[in-house]
């Protein structure tokens, strides 16, 4: 009876387990679920911000030595969360 009961909780975790948010694509990630989605566009408004807020009264070099710091944080963490949900 034991033995029932563990086979269907087995398959109920591992149906949950398919619903990956991301699929690996030549070294990033890339959404596949709708929750993805929703990590993604934040994600890539958030690129966009930055650059807006930064870019407009700024030197080139300023520009890079400032924008550059958030979007390797952003890209970092966004990597992970695709990572830990792929």
């Amino acid at each position: 009876m034991q033995s029932m009961v563990a086979r269907k909780t087995s398959k109920k975790r591992s149906s949950n387990t398919t619903h990956a948010w991301f699929r690996p694509l030549r070294g990033s990630y890339i959404p596949v679920h709708w929750k993805g989605w929703l990590m993604y566009v934040p994600y890539v408004a958030y690129l966009y911000l930055t650059y807006m807020l930064l870019v407009p009264n700024r030197s080139l070099l300023d520009t890079i030595l400032f924008l550059v710091p958030y979007w390797v944080a952003g890209i970092i963490i966004m990597h992970w969360v695709a990572k830990q949900k792929s």
